[in-house]
């Protein structure tokens, strides 16, 4: 009888564990967003140019319709299903609006050598589990099997942004922005720069100019950027890249409504990093080249300031539907997957919530063992020698329905307080002190903002050259895009069943 108890207590443990294991188990760690959130390549698999055409339409998406498409590349889920991890990504971002639930989550995963797709609900009648099985069919498996991971994520976003009602080409300006006097960039060179420059201006409201010169004169290459700035007509959120190349030097020049965030420390370092070793090597389209792709993506991932937009705080707060789909196979046979709705928190909460079940069934245990401990003792449910049963019963001589019937027989004849005891251990008593009084109001935030009277040119900064100094501490804020999307009941299409 003694070991009963503890028996009771195993046994409610081993059923806590059997009926909660969905509380205990921790979603799939998952990376943060990068700035650019529309694209995230983790994995390293997608260029640059690729993935500036993609946050441009993606942007442009999101402000048109408040949908939102992102890709993931990641070299392993870490043993997660590609649907499991698919759908906490979702979740933690806030994919798409949280009234409409519009978001497209499309998951790349390079060394499982696997895919996934995921839609929101509110997509489910106008992007069904077929369509997205037949974009992945036409659009990305081809180019992944052959692991050419770039081409077949642009394709299938493509497909995805037009699917939504986006845009994925459009007709381009006809404004210059490549004046290769020097003559040292091809012309796929100069079509690229032109076209990219032309598109992105349209997304950002910056454009970036090039101009190579064989030698800058007499004059500093600072000064002729100025010169140069001005006579193209560059506005006051443009960019300037000028290369001398007899003078062995360039020069960047950023307008004044930019150069508060593509400060000269940030120009600097894309300079250092993406133009420096080609211009070195004389390989000047392609130092030109990747210095425009950075500074293109700089400007991108601060393009979106829909007011869709919130922060990844008020996104994980929302409670939008969630998403449904089918599983294909690697064919894209598609068929109707039955899927559970489990709602995960915390491993925190899950053994707080355990702890407390079992600290509950511990001591209903324990009340039962000393119980079962005093009927085998004196046949009675209690210990009649203890002074609290002595005092609320009496003094036990042998009667069998000792500690049943007796307490309000004990009750009775209790003593009773006295008036004044009574009110010196009441708890009614009137609180007299007054409420505290602020005559300052709160304290508030003091901002003083000054005027910049700098100069009256187009850059405050005075631009940044080949041999500027450069700031470990780079100023590159972040722009959330999550919309409060949510996927709460998993779904999706993916490569194999």
């Amino acid at each position: 009888m003694k070991h009963k108890g503890i028996i009771v207590m195993l046994v409610a443990m081993l059923l806590s564990v059997m009926l909660l294991p969905e509380v205990s188990r921790a979603e799939p760690a998952v990376p943060e967003h990068t700035d650019a959130f529309y694209v995230n390549d983790f994995a390293g698999v997608i260029d640059l140019k690729a993935e500036n055409y993609m946050v441009n339409y993606g942007v442009k998406l999101h402000q048109e319709t408040g949908a939102q498409v992102v890709l993931v590349t990641v070299d392993s889920t870490g043993g997660v299903t590609m649907e499991e991890y698919a759908k906490t990504l979702f979740n933690s971002w806030g994919i798409g609006s949280a009234d409409k639930d519009n978001g497209v989550l499309l998951l790349l995963s390079i060394k499982d050598d696997d895919y996934w797709v995921l839609q929101g609900d509110g997509l489910k009648s106008s992007l069904t589990d077929s369509m997205l099985s037949q974009i992945l069919a036409q659009s990305l498996e081809p180019d992944f099997a052959r692991k050419e991971y770039a081409a077949g994520a642009r394709k299938t976003y493509g497909a995805l942004i037009e699917s939504l009602g986006g845009v994925w080409t459009e007709p381009l300006g006809t404004r210059n922005f490549v004046a290769d006097n020097a003559g040292v960039l091809p012309q796929v060179t100069r079509l690229y720069l032109n076209q990219s420059s032309n598109r992105y201006k349209t997304t950002t409201g910056s454009g970036i100019y090039f101009v190579t010169v064989k030698n800058s004169g007499s004059r500093t290459l600072q000064d002729y950027t100025y010169a140069k700035y001005a006579s193209v007509g560059a506005g006051p959120r443009d960019v300037m890249l000028v290369l001398d190349i007899e003078g062995d030097n360039y020069h960047v020049l950023q307008g004044k409504d930019v150069d508060a965030t593509l400060t000269n420390e940030v120009i600097g370092d894309i300079l250092s990093r993406a133009l420096e070793p080609p211009f070195a090597a004389k390989k000047y389209a392609a130092g030109v080249t990747a210095a425009a792709n950075e500074m293109f993506s700089f400007f991108l991932a601060r393009a979106d300031h829909s007011p869709a937009a919130i922060t990844p705080q008020e996104a994980a707060g929302t409670a939008a539907a969630g998403v449904t789909g089918a599983v294909t196979n690697k064919a894209g046979e598609s068929g109707e997957a039955a899927v559970k709705v489990t709602e995960h928190i915390s491993r925190g909460k899950g053994f707080a919530v355990i702890g407390i079940f079992l600290g509950i069934v511990g001591l209903i245990s324990l009340a039962a063992s000393r119980r079962n401990s005093y009927i085998a003792r004196y046949g009675l449910p209690v210990n009649p020698y203890s002074r609290r049963n002595i005092r609320r019963y009496g003094v036990w001589q042998g009667q069998p329905g000792y500690g049943y019937g007796s307490r309000w027989y004990n009750r009775r004849h209790r003593p009773r307080r006295s008036s004044a005891s009574y009110r010196s251990s009441s708890s009614w008593e009137t609180n007299h002190g007054g409420g505290g009084s602020s005559s300052g109001g709160g304290a508030g935030r003091y901002s003083g903002s000054e005027t910049n009277h700098g100069g009256g040119g187009y850059s405050s900064g005075g631009g940044s050259g080949r041999h500027s100094s450069r700031s470990s501490n780079e100023d590159r804020s972040s722009s959330s895009s999550g919309g409060g999307g949510n996927a709460s009941r998993g779904g999706g299409v993916g490569r194999h069943s």
